[in-house]
């Protein structure tokens, strides 16, 4: 239970981290204009960041087992899409109350 919580809450921060927050920013604003489009477009999917990453916290978390680390990432986009909506609705919220 233990590893499945730390995979959980790394797959959802490190997709934030990487598709919204200010300090990956400047990387995001140099890949724009260095990668096409279609590949470009993952950094700012959050169900697409969410599989790739959780392709790599399932790796660092559960190891080298391949089935294993595919399954991560299917349950990394499910896991970022579901923190997303709850970080959509919590930032609704505290706007709607000032």
């Amino acid at each position: 239970m233990k590893e499945f919580l730390l995979f959980a809450c790394a797959t959802a921060g490190l997709t934030h981290i990487m598709v919204d927050s200010a300090i990956m920013a400047p990387l995001r604003n140099l890949l724009e204009r260095l990668l096409p489009a279609p590949i470009f477009g993952v950094f700012e999917c959050y169900q697409c960041m969410g599989t790739w990453c959780g392709f790599l916290c399932g790796y660092l978390v559960f190891g080298f087992d391949i089935p294993t680390i595919l399954v991560s990432g299917f349950a990394g986009s499910f896991i970022a899409m579901f923190s997303a909506d709850i970080i959509a609705r919590l930032e609704a919220s505290r706007g709607s109350e000032l």
